[in-house]
């Protein structure tokens, strides 16, 4: 039973560590655009993916990525560096088997399901309604499975040792 619950602990882990690695590169990616001329990439990305600059929706598009200023692109690369941060902790928490990362990881992800629902209910869409799937199966995952994460023993309090014990037993004469 435990080799098979650690299974799917190293698949979050993984999953996790994936996440992380995707947002610093999208972050370092996002970065790049500061001082860029954003209508000129919009175009760049219409001409790419053959469609039809006369279309009043993408000129309408593309105008509206060129308003597009240096700090609402360092901010985005910011919250993506939070986001792969984020995860890069819930990965080796969990990797090293921290109580607090299991409830960081439980935390973050329940927090995303509303969403997650409102997406489906919007539109559903197979992808959606497999990452809504998986992060149910994370949550109810982390919170069955709390023999994986070992709890600080009492033993090892420092008001239970003997030294600190004995000191409280000494009286002042």
């Amino acid at each position: 039973m435990k080799k098979k619950s650690e299974t799917f602990l190293k698949f979050i882990i993984i999953e996790k560590f994936i996440i992380g690695i995707v947002s610093v590169l999208l972050a370092f990616g996002i970065i790049s655009l500061v001082n860029k001329d954003m209508e000129v990439f919009a175009q760049g990305l219409v001409k790419y993916f053959n469609l039809d600059m006369e279309n009043h929706y993408i000129e309408a598009v593309i105008t509206r990525i060129g308003m597009i200023g240096n700090g609402t692109i360092i901010g985005a690369s910011v919250g993506m560096v939070s986001v792969s941060a984020m995860n890069f902790l819930m990965s080796y928490g969990l990797h090293k088997r921290k109580r607090w990362a299991e409830w960081l990881t439980v935390s973050a992800t329940s927090l995303l399901i509303p969403f997650e629902i409102y997406e489906i209910v919007d539109k559903p869409t197979p992808s959606r309604i497999g990452i809504l799937i998986l992060n149910i199966g994370i949550v109810y995952y982390l919170a069955k499975h709390k023999e994986l994460f070992p709890t600080r023993r009492k033993s090892q309090t420092p008001a239970t040792t003997p030294q600190a014990s004995d000191a409280g037993l000494q009286t002042k004469d």
